[in-house]
């Protein structure tokens, strides 16, 4: 069988679901901000902030504060030129990760440090048992990557979350055998190509860029630097941001599926 397409997928928010996560994250980032006595976004605590928002469904949280510009204060606008700042402070915001680490940077937090809450509630959550939140993967996804790499299709798992103790999340969402590859601390946006000349010689050879299709729910993250390349992008959209140019834009993974079919062949 000759093995010539690639389904690159992203996982927060495409394949991994659910608000708990997020919120742990934003516990961490007000565990720091108590232990520096910093004052939280609005006087509010991030996870008070964030839980608002996602109730709402929207990102544009009444807490952020912009410059004269209009511009949210510490985010930046362009693409990150070196590697250390693979994950800057991104605006427009696309998720509830982004988010959190937007209030963090205004509330008086670092990159780094931001970064360190973010594994740290990563820790915490397998720590305390990862049945005990709302995870959960889009219903049709396991049977459809099963099928999809029964006919020949390569399918790579590309993410930002670190692989200390990733297989853990794999095994909740029933996705541990899913996957050709999994590439895990990707630093996305910066390391995409990187990831993706991981993803396309998993082939023999290597898969042609035509014959890529890349899913996920952050465009410059996941799809921008497919798109470019000639491969075909699907934007799942949650909070209706309308950002990116992806060939596809969807609210679910749901509704993903019959264009997935199709690209398959």
């Amino acid at each position: 069988m000759i093995r010539n397409k690639l389904l690159l997928l992203d996982f927060d928010g495409t394949l991994c679901l659910g608000d708990d996560p997020v919120l742990a994250y934003a516990d961490q980032v007000d565990a720091m901000l108590g232990q520096r006595s910093l004052p939280g976004p609005g006087g509010r605590t991030v996870r008070e902030v964030v839980t608002t928002a996602f109730a709402q469904n929207v990102l544009l949280a009444e807490e952020i504060e912009y410059d004269d510009a209009g511009t949210p204060v510490t985010a930046e606008t362009e693409e990150p030129p070196k590697e250390e700042k693979a994950h800057p402070v991104a605006w427009p915001l696309q998720d509830g990760y982004q988010l959190v680490q937007l209030l963090a940077s205004q509330s008086g937090l670092t990159q780094e440090e931001a970064g360190q809450a973010f594994r740290q509630a990563r820790r915490h959550l397998v720590g305390a048992g990862l049945d005990a939140t709302d995870l959960h993967t889009p219903p049709e996804a396991p049977d459809l990557l099963d099928e999809l790499r029964e006919s020949g299709i390569i399918a790579v798992l590309a993410t930002n979350a670190p692989a200390e103790g990733f297989d853990t999340w794999l095994q909740a969402l029933g996705l541990q055998n899913s996957f050709d590859a999994v590439i895990n601390s990707a630093q996305k946006p910066f390391g995409m190509p990187q990831a993706l000349e991981r993803a396309r010689h998993i082939g023999q050879p290597p898969i042609p860029e035509k014959n890529i299709l890349s899913i996920g729910d952050i465009w410059a993250n996941d799809l921008a630097h497919v798109k470019a390349l000639g491969g075909y992008t699907i934007l799942i959209d949650r909070f209706q941001t309308a950002l990116g140019a992806p060939h596809l834009r969807v609210s679910t993974f749901a509704d993903s599926v019959e264009a997935i079919r199709r690209w398959a062949g």
